[in-house]
């Protein structure tokens, strides 16, 4: 079975979203694991390789995912706080065990991944933002 870049980076994003319940992701999809392995180093190579592809420096085939990873990830469920992003990287900073650290918070491995995707970025443009994540961290 072959996808697109749009099916593969939205199956990426509901995989990531699914944690434990992987397959039935996978199943949904009707997909084993192995066929799941063949589609998924397919577009791994082909979207680590598609910067050599593109003289522009800015690949469309990465764009394209990109594009679809993020809207796929918009409608698996809202974003965590700030707060408990923040809160999340602590524990995991000072215990090293993401497991404990997200369910002490109470989140989701994907949730995790979705926040970190979504505030980290916001984290970097806004210095009150910063300055409220780094006062949960403990480093002002």
């Amino acid at each position: 079975m072959e996808l697109d870049v749009e099916t593969y980076a939205t199956v990426m994003a509901e995989l990531v979203h699914a944690g434990e319940a992987r397959a039935e992701v996978l199943a949904r999809r009707g997909l084993s694991e192995d066929q799941w392995d063949v589609i998924d180093s397919h577009w791994q190579e082909r979207l680590f390789n598609a910067d050599d592809d593109d003289e522009s420096g800015v690949s469309p085939l990465l764009t394209a995912y990109a594009r679809a990873y993020e809207s796929a990830q918009k409608t698996l469920g809202p974003t965590i706080s700030l707060e408990e992003f923040a809160e999340a990287t602590r524990l995991l900073q000072a215990t090293g065990d993401l497991r404990a650290s997200l369910h002490r918070v109470g989140i989701t491995f994907g949730d995790y991944i979705r926040g970190n995707e979504h505030w980290s970025r916001k984290i970097v443009l806004d210095k009150d933002l910063e300055g409220r994540f780094m006062a949960i961290l403990g480093r002002r």
